[in-house]
């Protein structure tokens, strides 16, 4: 937190002695500023200890670096960067801890690298930062049953209830619910040249989607992930064309394809729901 900062003499995973120079130091202050202008929503809990490993890790070339007793200051841009993968480990697990869902803690990162000449987080980063996010909220946020760990949708628990709370208000109006709701269903397809690990590959793309769903239903829509690669949308029946709308958002989006968007019309009574899950569950 603001204040409470910790000064590193020695970095986890980084060997040697380090003195807390201005380079090291302003690094933590572009990147929080960065950060905060591009939508960190808790400035006063951004810092964390693994903030200034991540920091140090990155201004190894440039911070006085003293690598044992007779041996000049090394300059090492592979070495660096191999340093950081598991500060950024460490942060992506820090991150989770603290309840920071995976968009913003990746916003965050990539302010960071956007302060320094590489520009953008190399993929060995992002991809240990996610996996030590995921582990940590896998176990934190699961228990609570009502939200994917992964998306932060709905869980399909939840839209379960939702569902069945839809139909009770139903039977007090009159109304047919089919007649006023559908879903919106977007299937990931198996990617005809997978790059990298399959697993890793499919992670980031629900994650997209996720984001793209947000984006095209901002309204207070229902959204939720019903199977590994597919998620759903409550939508009313008098919304214009959400189909266009889901697909020219997710077009815009690179590394998602291929992708199908489609509808499902909801069933005349309650008792047709645990029917309609499972066939969205397969």
């Amino acid at each position: 937190m603001a204040g409470s900062h910790r000064r590193l003499t020695s970095v986890p995973g980084v060997p040697g002695s380090w003195s807390f120079g201005r380079n090291l130091e302003q690094i933590r202050q572009t990147w929080r500023r960065e950060s905060v202008a591009s939508g960190w929503s808790r400035p006063h809990d951004w810092w964390v200890p693994e903030v200034d490993v991540l920091a140090a890790a990155l201004s190894r070339a440039s911070t006085t670096f003293a690598p044992g007793p007779g041996r000049a200051p090394l300059v090492d841009t592979a070495g660096r960067l191999g340093a950081a993968v598991p500060a950024c480990a460490g942060l992506g697990q820090a991150r989770a801890e603290a309840g920071v869902g995976l968009a913003e803690a990746l916003d965050d990162l990539a302010a960071l690298y956007r302060t320094l000449p590489v520009g953008t987080p190399p993929l060995p980063a992002v991809r240990a930062f996610v996996e030590a996010w995921a582990d940590v909220w896998l176990r934190v946020v699961a228990d609570a049953g009502c939200v994917d760990p992964l998306t932060e949708l709905a869980s399909r628990g939840y839209l379960r209830a939702r569902l069945t709370e839809l139909y009770r208000a139903a039977e007090q109006t009159g109304e047919r619910v089919p007649d006023r709701y559908r879903l919106v269903v977007v299937t990931l397809g198996a990617a005809s040249r997978p790059e990298g690990r399959p697993g890793w590959r499919l992670l980031l793309r629900r994650v997209a989607v996720a984001e793209a769903l947000r984006e095209a239903f901002p309204g207070g829509e229902t959204l939720a992930a019903v199977a590994p690669d597919r998620a759903v949308a409550i939508v009313d029946q008098r919304l214009p064309d959400p189909v266009h709308r889901l697909r020219g958002v997710l077009a815009g989006r690179p590394g998602i394809a291929p992708v199908r968007v489609t509808t499902a019309e909801l069933p005349e009574r309650v008792v047709g729901l645990a029917e309609l899950l499972t066939e969205l569950g397969e």
